[in-house]
């Protein structure tokens, strides 16, 4: 059946009122990935899609039909992570609420056992924390792709935002060090996650040391020094997952960039 014409029919419908016949469409409206397409074509994704939650440390595996699916993060975060020699692990890149993972979808690189080739882009992808996962079938989505430009330019835009991040990672890579690299990343951070506050900005998931070793490419104990340094100076405050930044660091951050 042809794929453009199905969407044209499935668009002429009413505008879905009950959700509960698709758990996922709440999501998607919410979503900015999702929020530009018609009612119709919401509607053909939601109802292909599945909801999976997975518990943090747990390891996400793509099978059968869900091979080379595209990923949306409705609550939580993931990380697709490059296990290197040893036991050492490299996270590539994070996740979060309204994010969407397609590395696997234009072009998946699977075993049949539903593996990922090793040197394909991601290795793994593992929950940081409890999150729950919408997926769409690889077919439904390029279908889908395919027939509606809004999506398939979507798509094109959230590849060149990732490539712009991964390009300034590695121009970093080569001309600062893990400090400035570090208090990069942490306004980075603070720019897309902090709420800012009577105590200063605060981020409530802040990721773990080993975390932010791997996404600035140094070692864990590095990291825990530089923290600890700040801390000492009283230009953050971390307790458990919550970090709190002074005015004074971002003065700091920002006089290290220039330098």
């Amino acid at each position: 059946m042809n794929t453009a014409a199905t969407l044209s029919i499935i668009n002429t419908v009413a505008p879905l009122h009950d959700e509960s016949a698709f758990p996922a469409l709440g999501a998607m409206r919410n979503s900015r990935f999702f929020s530009g397409l018609s009612t119709g074509c919401l509607a053909q994704l939601a109802a292909s899609a599945c909801i999976r939650s997975f518990s943090a440390g747990q390891e996400i595996v793509l099978e059968g039909r869900w091979l080379g699916a595209p990923v949306m993060v409705v609550r939580g975060s993931i990380a697709s992570v490059r296990r290197c020699e040893g036991t050492r692990e490299l996270t590539l890149e994070t996740f979060r609420s309204d994010g969407v993972f397609v590395d696997t979808t234009i072009r998946p690189e699977i075993h049949p056992g539903g593996r990922l080739e090793a040197g394909s882009p991601i290795d793994s992808l593992l929950a940081c924390e409890t999150s729950v996962l919408l997926l769409f079938p690889r077919e439904v989505f390029l279908a889908t792709s395919r027939a509606v430009p809004e999506l398939a330019l979507t798509l094109l835009r959230e590849c060149e935002r990732r490539l712009v991040r991964v390009k300034a990672l590695a121009a970093g890579l080569a001309s600062s060090d893990a400090e400035s690299r570090l208090y990069r990343l942490i306004l980075t951070l603070a720019r897309d996650q902090g709420e800012v506050g009577k105590e200063g900005t605060v981020i409530r998931h802040f990721p773990t040391q080993r975390d932010l070793a791997c996404r600035i490419g140094a070692c864990r104990e590095t990291v825990c020094r530089i923290v600890a340094d700040l801390a000492r100076k009283n230009l953050l405050t971390l307790q458990g997952r919550r970090l709190t930044l002074s005015p004074g660091f971002f003065a700091l951050a920002r006089a290290a960039e220039i330098g």
